[in-house]
């Protein structure tokens, strides 16, 4: 019963001791890839309804999963969604970017563009303390952040020094006459400024701005979600102190990256210089051993009021079958999980699952410059003829959201006109207006495509994707080869554009910045787009900052994505929540930001 938890924690200590033997045996197990359940079995929030609030019951503690490999506590650097998770409720950031991918108000609580779009101007909430309960937050900290940020890619967005202008008729003395830099012959800016990350095999995660980026270590595409906050360092020039509480951010082209870049957690030099995990968020450190588990306990010097939940304990923990084996039976409350087969998990006065979205993207994606798939025509008609939302709930057993574009249906900028359904009625005008047969007996000419697919086992869903799609297509007379291949041969294949049809994934950020998928020369536009209507609407999309501009430019970017179809989308994959029946609150969160409001959750009375 949570209304008694507190006086059974000791229980759930004894019982973690026992779990722990048969966790050995699962330590191997590795996640896979999943996520929802209909969201009608979202617990209400804690604001739904007069009636929930009076069921609220005062303290308890919140059992979670930590990684069992717990080391650097560093923030910037956690990759792992249980430490991310962790990491959250004790560091804020200092613009926070909501579910819907809309940046909004943190630590910091103002900010204004000047009219090039490039130069922002931040104001820093006052009032505000570290978890040590004495040292306030000042714009020294966010600029410190930022810089850390850099650091990953050995940016240093130092504001430029002012140069004092030499005395009329005289000459720098180390200038020579009629030099020049050999690198730089024409005085054009350098490769330095460039705001295009290089698009090379051997460029990591860590040191790309490209949140595409390829990369040998990660041959079948799939970006894990790692060092997101430097992917916009290329287009930082400076960030500086103004006074103790205001900051100026100057960008190298105008656009919202600047809100998107200043999502970072902030930090204070001494205490992050010190080896301290404190932050300004709801939480704080009380004890962490890495073998055992991490206490942390409400931060009595937060701005914004007390958690609901006292105390949190995270328990280290590998797998998700072990995960799910200790929140079925009471050793922890709540967890988060990529397995498909997660709705299994929700056991009637016990445990609910509640989903929610990643930024996986999966597509289908054509070689342009196969003479077929070059017609506009024909790439509609496949799109028309996927049935979207029978994979997700064949394929991924209800864990995906339909998209037919790389731009998420939650994205707050996001036009539903262009969403796409299945028509069979439409597939079938386009390929027999284009002279090719729309059914396997009909007339007019065949049409047949190979699809390749990676065969990674732990992801096998992407090769009955590929498998259902084939089904799909069939049906509007075009036939279909599935081609699995070994990470490696696809990625080579993808590269050398040696395909007709390709299943891929990519981790999309919040900010949807595609000019990496559809820009010549893209790190990731394998299928050879190369369309200058749809590089100026991405530019344009890109380098807005007003939010009417920015609505404005995604729509239009999302009617040529659509009319034209370099890509054909597929779905968001989500990811599940198992957690307590009685934990309320928790509402709709996005990947990387479950914690985002967990000083809002609370158990209800049982």
């Amino acid at each position: 019963m949570k209304n008694t938890r507190n006086c059974t924690s000791w229980g759930k200590k004894l019982a973690a001791l026992l779990l722990a033997c048969a966790t050995l045996a699962l330590c191997a197990c590795g996640n896979l890839l999943g996520g929802p359940q209909d969201s009608a079995e979202a617990p209400a929030s804690a604001s739904s309804s007069a009636s929930a609030a009076t069921e609220k019951q005062a303290g308890g503690d919140l059992f979670i999963a930590m990684p069992a490999d717990t080391g650097s506590l560093d923030p910037l650097t956690a990759a792992d969604e249980d430490l991310v998770n962790l990491l959250t409720s004790i560091y804020e950031p200092a613009v926070r970017v909501n579910a819907n991918g809309q940046p909004e108000p943190c630590l910091i609580e103002s900010w204004e563009a000047d009219e090039s779009g490039r130069v922002y101007t931040f104001k820093v909430r006052q009032d505000v303390f570290f978890a040590d309960g004495s040292t306030p937050l000042t714009a020294e900290d966010i600029v410190y952040s930022a810089k850390q940020v850099g650091a990953l890619t050995g940016a240093q967005f130092d504001a430029p020094v002012p140069v004092e202008p030499n005395p009329e008729g005289t000459q720098d003395p180390n200038a020579q006459e009629g030099t020049q830099d050999p690198d730089n012959p024409e005085g054009t800016p350098g490769a330095d400024s460039s705001t295009e990350a290089s698009s090379s095999a051997e460029t990591s995660q860590t040191e790309s701005s490209d949140p595409g980026a390829g990369s040998t270590e990660s041959p079948t595409i799939e970006i894990p979600q790692t060092n997101r906050y430097a992917q916009y360092n290329s287009l930082v020039e400076s960030i500086e102190v103004v006074d103790s509480a205001t900051v100026k951010l100057t960008m190298t082209k105008p656009g919202v990256e600047a809100l998107y870049f200043m999502s970072f957690p902030v930090m204070n030099e001494a205490l992050h210089a010190g080896g301290q995990t404190v932050g300004t968020g709801p939480y704080r450190i009380e004890s962490f051993d890495a073998s055992t588990e991490m206490v942390l306990t409400a931060n009595g010097a937060w701005w914004n009021g007390q958690p609901n939940i006292p105390t949190i304990v995270a328990r280290p923990m590998t797998g998700s079958t072990a995960k799910l084996e200790a929140v079925s039976t009471s050793i922890l409350d709540f967890i988060t999980t990529d397995v498909l087969y997660a709705g299994k998990y929700k056991i009637a006065g016990k445990t609910q699952v509640i989903d929610y979205m990643t930024n996986y993207y999966d597509c289908l994606l054509p070689n342009l410059g196969n003479s077929t798939l070059g017609i506009t025509e024909v790439r509609q008609a496949i799109s028309y003829a996927i049935d979207r939302r029978e994979l997700i709930s064949t394929v991924l057993m209800g864990h995906g959201v339909p998209a037919n574009m790389p731009i998420s249906p939650d994205f707050y900028a996001y036009d539903s006109k262009y969403n796409q359904d299945e028509d069979l009625k439409t597939a079938r005008a386009l390929l027999e207006s284009a002279g090719y047969r729309s059914s396997m007996d009909g007339t007019g000419n065949a049409l047949r495509f190979t699809i390749i697919v990676p065969d990674d086992r732990e992801m096998s869903y992407r090769i009955e994707a590929a498998k259902a799609i084939k089904k799909q297509l069939e049906g509007v007379g075009i036939e279909i080869t599935v081609e699995e291949l070994n990470q490696q041969e696809y990625y080579d294949r993808l590269q050398a554009k040696n395909f007709e049809l390709a299943l891929c994934s990519f981790y999309l950020d919040e900010d949807p910045d595609i000019s990496f998928l559809f820009n010549p020369g893209g790190s990731a536009n394998y299928g050879g787009v190369d369309n200058a209507e749809i590089t100026a609407a991405i530019d344009a999309a890109r380098n807005a900052f007003t939010e009417e501009a920015i609505k404005t430019n995604y729509s239009e970017l999302q009617r040529l994505l659509t009319e034209r179809v370099p890509q054909i989308g597929l779905y968001y994959r989500m990811n599940s929540i198992v957690c307590s029946e009685l934990l309320t609150g928790v509402g709709s969160p996005r990947q990387g930001e479950v914690f985002a409001q967990v000083n809002e959750w609370y158990y209800k009375k049982s």
